[in-house]
This record gives C-alpha cells, structure tokens and sequence, in this order.
C-alpha cells in the first residue's frame, strides 16, 4: 500500500497499479485506513503549502461536525480517529496529485531572467553555469528538460557567460541570427535584435559559433573575437588581445577604444536608463577612447563636457548637450 501510494504521489503509478490501489482502499477497514493515514501524516513530509486555504477550512469544518455527532452519542476516541481519517485520505490522495500536477506544471514552464534599462544581474543555471547579464538583456530556458541531453538557452542582449565544464551536455545558445555550442569556457557574448551585428569575445575554452542565415559556422579560440553581420549572415573573426575589457561592465565600467560619439551617447542611455537630447551647432563627430564608469551619471557627464565641451542640463531621465 505504502509503495502504491507514495507512486501515485510521484505520477509513477501504471493503469493496473492505479487499479489495485483503488481495489485496496475500497476493501480496507475505517479503522485500517485511520492508520495509514496516520503513519503517513507522522512519517512523511508533505507540502501541503500551495493548498488552498479554503479547502483546508472545509476539512476542518467535516471532521469538527463529524466530531459534534459523535460527542452526542458518547465519546469515543477511536471512532473520531476512524472518521478523520476517512474524510482526510481520499482528500489527501487527491491533493497529493494536485500538487504533484502544480510542480510538473511549473517544471515545463520556461524559466526567463530579464534586466531592464540600467539594471544587471547575476544568474547561477541548474548545472553551475554562471551568467551576468549587462542592461536589457533576457535569458530564457526550460528546466524540465535543462541538463538532460544538452544545456540549451535562448538570449537576447548582453551576458558573461562562465560554462561549467561537461563534455557529456553540450551548453546551446539560440539567438537572434545566430547559435553557439560549447563544452566549458568562459566568453562575453553581445546579441541584440536592434543591432545590426553580433558579438562573442572568447577568454577561455573554445567556442562554435554558426549564422543561422547563411549557414556558415566558425570555431574560436582564446583572445578572438567573432564578429556576425546580421544581415549577410558573415562571420568575421579578429584578434582581441584584451578580451577582458570588452566586459568591464561587470566591474561597474564602460570602455571606449575609437567608440562614434553617437555609439557612446547610446551606451550611456542604455546604461543609465535616461534619454539624452543633443542639441549643439557643431556636435562631435570624432571619436572616444576612455572608461566611464556604470554606477556615478555626473562624473561621466563631467567628462563628456570636458572632451567635448558640452553643457548638461539634467531634467528627470531627460539629459540635454548643449555648447557651451
């Protein structure tokens, strides 16, 4: 009985011994069954914290009212204790199933991580894989089936990604126009609908990156970066001896080298979630090379007025350049 109900419980039971349990319940004594029940309400741990409350006060309500009755026909403790029992495990073998059908039900969920505008976060996967993930980026997987043949994920926007080593699970990456297969390694990969090309700077490991339009797939090794065109679907790869710069915003740091002032006025909307209005006669047009930093807005307006020569006036989330 015990290895019947405790299968039913776990979703585990076959038509034939879901039969056999409901043949032994039916011939089982009130006085039997009180037993079971009780054996399992002491033995056993059960989770019975997502049931409704409601329901709870109606079994409550049954047994106290069962109880009243017997109380006026002479007490007789063995009795309530058969009339608990055979109210409670009929409801309990159906909210066990119930809340076994709750958590499958959350477990084929997917399970997504989002930032907004400004915001980071850390992110520790079910295998150890550990993801930081930059402003407006969006991390999605589903647990039920994470882990098992492969560590698959979807993505958009910016993540640190430390892949915890496994040459049994391929780790997956499905993103926009692009997937990426790895084993164990570490990388910053930069995808984002909005942009027209995609970026995976690679520290450690190696990594397979392949452009889902034209098909085509490179290998990378440390100290490379892979540039994808969206719109051709062209991989390019290039030497990055400072990989560790281009995630520096994981330090709470922007780092520009030759950056279109343009480029850098969008970071640091996207950083700082505030929208910023140029408004000067002859505006920059040059380029940046420096670090700002992700977590001070005034020191890194203080030093786009002092390359540019530019005044800031701040309104709300509003920023407005103006000359000086």
């Amino acid at each position: 009985m015990k290895k019947l109900e405790t299968k039913y419980r776990n979703d585990e039971l076959s038509p034939a011994e879901l039969q056999e349990l409901r043949n032994r319940i039916k011939s089982m004594s009130d006085y039997e069954i009180g037993e079971e029940m009780y054996q399992t309400w002491m033995n056993e741990k059960i989770d019975v914290t997502s049931v409704p409350d409601k329901q709870i006060d109606k079994i409550k309500a049954q047994i106290e009212n069962s109880i009243k009755e017997e109380k006026s026909n002479g007490f007789d403790f063995s009795r309530i204790i058969q009339i608990a029992a055979t109210i409670l495990l009929p409801v309990f073998i159906i909210l066990s199933g119930y809340l076994y059908y709750e958590n499958r039900q959350i477990a084929t969920k997917e399970m997504i991580v989002c930032t907004a505008r400004g915001e980071r976060a850390s992110v520790t996967l079910p295998d150890g894989t550990a993801v930081s993930l930059n402003s407006e980026s969006r991390l999605a997987y589903f647990p039920q089936t994470y882990n098992k043949k492969e560590r698959k994920i979807s993505f958009d926007g910016e993540g640190y990604f430390q892949i915890d080593k496994n040459k049994e699970v391929p780790f997956i990456i499905d993103a926009q126009g692009l997937q990426v297969k790895v084993l164990g390694t570490t990388f910053n990969l930069l995808v984002r609908k909005d942009h027209k090309t995609a970026e995976l700077a690679l520290e450690e490991g190696s990594v397979w990156l392949g452009a889902t339009q034209s098909h085509k797939n490179v290998i990378l090794h440390p100290k490379q970066k892979a540039i994808l065109d969206q719109s051709t679907g062209n991989i390019f790869i290039i030497a990055e001896e400072d990989t560790p710069k281009i995630s520096a915003w994981r330090h709470g740091n922007m780092i520009f080298r030759n950056t279109k002032f343009s480029e850098v006025i969008h970071t640091i909307e996207q950083s700082y979630n505030v929208r910023i209005n140029i408004t000067c006669k002859n505006c920059p047009t040059d380029t940046f090379t420096g670090t700002l930093p992700l977590t001070n807005l005034n020191e890194v307006l203080e030093v786009i007025e002092k390359s540019y020569h530019l005044k800031a006036q701040i309104k709300g989330k509003e920023i407005i350049l103006t000359d000086i």
